[in-house]
């Protein structure tokens, strides 16, 4: 007998997944069928990043969820999105978070009708993008959840930010600024969160942060809803662990990867191979755009790989020179899962699993990420010591069992 019914709505088709967002999806999903829920996945082709297809459907049905059911837009739809979109740019203000441009009047009438259906005991919603979804007012007995994934409006503020730095031509020229790859480039801009933001959380009994620092933040902004921690999980995935072969970049489809790529190449690594030039490094992932790196780069950019554990198991270690970005690092917590050391740059590593010297390192700018860099790859026992010490780290602090513990308190 189930133990609750859960309709969870996603942007996006996280299967196969492609980016830290797709896999908390996926683990999200997972904790909540451990503990016997019947779980009906809501999504839309209106905003997927991944196109629909009956293989991704049926791959999910099998090993999920009860059903998937997606929304198809219309007409209508495309024309209603054209109207708001023109409305808000006459009046030259940013549309609302929850505006008609994410979510048409069609897909709210299409989820209001699947949740009246289905009866839910539970709503889980992702992002606050598409709250609209949800009638608060007609489903107000039933226990409405949000996963934040990160402070959205802080993180819109940083993509729009860096977006001119990072035009294609550009990338193509191998040109970035300077400034991009300062270590402090978002934090002397002192961003905040919307108050907006904060008013679409207070909507759910209960609000979940990915990190400490985001928890913190919406609790002391927010009067109604509950926040409840829970960062990434992930079971450990033994192998047997080579540490021979090159460094590892791996990387989801957005550009603060861009940036800690170019922070890497620019910054990091001539300090790298003036000392040893036999050093290596590949990236994994999708870039947003096509990256043609120089001969004496020495990358190799193998693009999506959709089971990283052949790759996991011969990497030496993981670099994530990445600056920006909000909510948690989730490579850097697969990573240690698959017995792998993590170099990051302190501005992302705060909130992520690494013990600085003790299962990883936290590198404060590009001297000490590259000294940290020379040390793993001139010694493969310290790769095989920290890699077993943060995969520990992993079972003991955010193993699968944390996630369940934390899901049954949310739903009960």
């Amino acid at each position: 007998m189930t133990y609750k019914k859960v309709v969870l709505f996603f942007p996006h088709n996280p299967w196969p997944p492609k980016s830290g967002a797709h896999k908390r999806c996926l683990e999200i999903i997972s904790g909540l069928k451990e503990i016997d829920c019947e779980i009906f996945l809501l999504s839309s082709t209106l905003s997927s990043e991944n196109q629909w297809k009956e293989s991704s459907i049926d791959a999910l049905k099998k090993k999920f969820v009860k059903d998937v059911l997606i929304y198809h837009p219309n007409k209508w739809d495309s024309y209603s999105i054209k109207l708001n979109q023109k409305f808000y740019t006459f009046l030259k203000i940013n549309p609302p978070l929850n505006s008609g441009i994410n979510s048409p009047i069609g897909i709210c009438l299409w989820s209001s009708k699947i949740i009246r259906e289905i009866v839910p005991d539970i709503i889980f919603m992702n992002y606050c993008y598409w709250d609209k979804l949800i009638n608060h007012r007609e489903f107000q007995s039933i226990r409405r959840v949000i996963e934040t994934h990160d402070l959205v409006t802080i993180n819109t503020k940083m993509r729009d930010i860096i977006s001119p730095y990072l035009s294609n031509k550009f990338i193509k020229a191998n040109r970035i600024d300077d400034e991009l790859l300062k270590e402090n480039f978002f934090e002397v801009l002192n961003l905040q969160t919307d108050e907006e933001e904060y008013k679409i959380y207070d909507q759910y009994q209960t609000t979940i942060a990915i990190s400490s620092t985001e928890k913190n933040l919406i609790e002391q902004n927010t009067n109604k809803t509950k926040v409840i921690l829970l960062p990434m999980t992930q079971e450990p995935c033994y192998l047997s662990n080579q540490y021979q072969d090159s460094a590892l970049f791996p990387i989801g489809p957005n550009l603060f990867n861009i940036q800690g790529y170019f922070y890497f190449t620019q910054k990091v690594l001539p300090q790298i191979l003036q000392e040893i030039p036999s050093f290596s490094w590949q990236v994994t992932g999708n870039f947003q755009f096509k990256l043609i790196p120089k001969p004496e780069e020495r990358v190799i950019i193998r693009g999506f790989v959709p089971d990283l554990k052949k790759v996991y198991e011969l990497s030496s270690f993981v670099i994530s020179p990445v600056i920006g970005g909000t909510g948690q690092q989730v490579k850097i917590v697969e990573a240690m899962a698959h017995g792998l050391p993590v170099i990051a740059l302190k501005q992302r590593a705060e909130n992520s699993p690494i013990n600085h010297g003790i299962n990883g390192f936290i590198a404060n700018n590009a001297e000490e990420f590259a000294d940290y860099v020379k040390q793993l790859w001139q010694d493969r026992t310290l790769c095989r010591k920290l890699g077993k010490a943060a995969q520990e780290t992993i079972a003991a602090n955010f193993s699968r069992e944390l996630l369940t513990e934390k899901l049954l308190l949310i739903i009960s």
